[in-house]
């Protein structure tokens, strides 16, 4: 079974990915980590930050590093039968069979609470450096594959907006829909 859930900054992806993760015995993938691996190295926690949106700024000028690391994850994704990842934009480039693709939606002020309290900033700010990740990443992608990552939910097979969600209760949610698919 391969998982691949997708969103904008502070969805919920990764939290959702490495839950079930641990729920069904996958082996977990962060294209996030994979990414920062095969840039040349970058001094920054989170990527919402000055220095984060200043590697996003460097990405847009040297795309030869998101072709390269989805070139790895569709050549690595098709050869595993076990495996999760969360990514910006593996589910419009995987095609591989028994694949399914979630997509969570937040509101905006509420993903902005969660990078103020995940990265321990004013919730201003934090949104400021969402919304800015969120636009410059999507034109990371617009400008390699043409997709609109923010509005083209076509790839996706369950699309849930976990706004009001505990972590818990989405874990459940997406749990029991790929319970579902299996049957």
């Amino acid at each position: 079974m391969r998982i691949i859930v997708s969103g904008l900054t502070a969805s919920g992806k990764s939290t959702l990915a490495r839950g079930l993760s641990k729920s069904l015995g996958l082996e977990y993938f962060s294209a996030s980590s994979k990414l920062r691996e095969i840039m040349p190295p970058r001094e920054f926690e989170f990527w919402e930050s000055q220095k984060g949106l200043d590697a996003i700024r460097f990405r847009l000028k040297h795309p030869q590093y998101d072709k390269a690391l989805d070139n790895y994850i569709v050549r690595n994704v098709r050869t595993q039968t076990n495996i999760i990842l969360d990514s910006w934009v593996a589910s419009w480039k995987v095609n591989a069979p028994s694949t399914i693709k979630i997509y969570l939606k937040v509101d905006v002020k509420e993903r902005a609470r969660r990078v103020s309290e995940r990265d321990g900033i004013k919730v201003g700010p934090a949104l400021k450096f969402m919304k800015e990740k969120d636009r410059l990443t999507a034109k990371v992608y617009m400008n390699i594959y043409g997709i609109d990552i923010a509005n083209d939910l076509t790839p996706f097979d369950l699309v849930v907006d976990s706004t009001h969600l505990q972590v818990e209760e989405l874990r459940k949610l997406c749990l029991n829909y790929i319970i579902l698919q299996k049957k």
